[in-house]
């Protein structure tokens, strides 16, 4: 099968974005989404962690409506993943971005997930602007070509995918609420009755090793924070040592991040190896879910601990954990919540793995759809397989 093509600059309308001076609080606040690159994580855009208001919008900033295709262009995390999406509402965006306005020409999802299809290549086309800074050469990004099927094509081809990354919304979703559920059983307990303990006493906390060393290149992924914080990237390193089942990340566990940036996080990737500076958090007395929100509960006064340290990388030490306390439920509490919180917590793992597997699957039809070699009504049945 084959297309017209075009180049992604005469796709449509292109815009930069801004920032609105934060030294006024008017400008900031208010009901309209601001995205940047630390923002733009999901592929379908709704929101981000800072708003700004009408009038912060008309002041050094971009508005752009629904179905505009968003692109970091300049950030750290160009080096390791290309971070682009489509909006679902109108919002503001910053400098470290552009955005694409379709022609009538595409289907503005086809052409979101025809330039998501091109991750490798536009990666390639990174140079540094400093300080370890990310830079999209916009002028190679431009001349990429793109396929223009018949807008009826387009449509379906959208749906059909379209069709994965609803279910994958939906159980982020579920990712996002079930914690907070969780938490707000755990304070109404305590308010009835708690304890307080050593964050130690929670779990064992077992740091990883220095497994990066003369890693082979193969085997299982070696978590690093960024790892952590953003999934397996062109510099993630993979090595078929050996390891402890202390220092082996398998689904469902829990880890957290010591040095550097200091955050609690549920392993819902394959078996992987565990790099320094994480410990993998062992349950032992108190269920999983308890340790993970109580753990989760004291992160950010371990960050204060590690931003007072006179060192390059701020970090807690051992000691820590034994002297910081945190409150829990009473024993009988805990056995009488884990009926319920103890299915959640498993629900939480079902949804991230079935999302990453969708994911897979999204990205591996892609290239097969956008090429014409597969076409709508064979990838719909494998979806329908998928996603049931």
């Amino acid at each position: 099968m084959t297309w017209d093509l075009t180049t992604l600059g005469e796709s449509g309308d292109w815009v930069s974005g801004g920032t609105p001076s934060t030294s006024n609080p008017d400008f900031w606040g208010g009901d309209i989404p601001w995205i940047s690159s630390k923002s733009l994580t999901e592929f379908l855009v709704k929101d981000s962690d800072r708003r700004v208001t009408e009038l912060g919008a008309t002041k050094g900033t971009k508005l752009v409506p629904k179905d505009t295709i968003l692109m970091v262009v300049r950030g750290m995390s160009l080096k390791s993943e290309f971070r682009m999406g489509i909006t679902q509402r109108e919002v503001a965006l910053s400098q470290d971005l552009k955005g694409l306005l379709p022609s009538d020409r595409f289907h503005p999802m086809f052409l979101a997930y025809a330039l998501k299809a091109r991750t490798s290549e536009v990666l390639g086309m990174v140079d540094e602007a400093g300080h370890g800074t990310g830079r999209l050469q916009t002028d190679r990004l431009f001349a990429l070509k793109t396929p223009v099927p018949p807008i009826e094509e387009q449509r379906s081809i959208a749906a059909t995918l379209g069709a994965l990354d609803d279910k994958i919304e939906s159980n982020r979703r579920l990712v996002e609420l079930i914690p907070g559920l969780i938490r707000a059983r755990v304070l109404h307990s305590i308010e009835e009755g708690a304890q307080r303990v050593p964050v130690s006493s929670l779990a064992s906390f077992v740091n990883g090793g220095a497994y990066t060393k003369h890693a082979s290149g193969t085997g299982r992924m070696v978590i690093r924070i960024a790892e952590l914080n953003g999934g397996p990237g062109g510099s993630t390193v993979y090595n078929d040592i050996d390891v402890p089942g202390d220092k082996t990340a398998r689904p469902g566990d829990i880890l957290m991040s010591w040095s550097g940036s200091l955050g609690v996080y549920r392993w819902a990737r394959d078996e992987a190896i565990i790099n320094q500076h994480i410990f993998k958090v062992i349950p032992s007395t108190y269920p999983a879910w308890l340790v993970f929100d109580r753990a989760d509960a004291v992160i950010e006064t371990f960050r204060a601990i590690a931003r007072d340290k006179a060192t390059t990388m701020g970090h807690i030490q051992r000691g820590h954990l034994d002297s910081t306390l945190i409150e829990v439920p009473a024993p009988e509490a805990v056995q009488c919540l884990d009926h319920t919180l103890g299915p959640m917590w498993e629900r939480l793992l079902v949804a991230e793995r079935e999302s990453l597997r969708l994911a897979a699957l999204r990205d591996a039809l892609l290239p097969e759809l956008l090429s014409g070699r597969i076409r709508v009504p064979e990838a719909a049945a494998v979806v329908q397989d998928g996603t049931e």
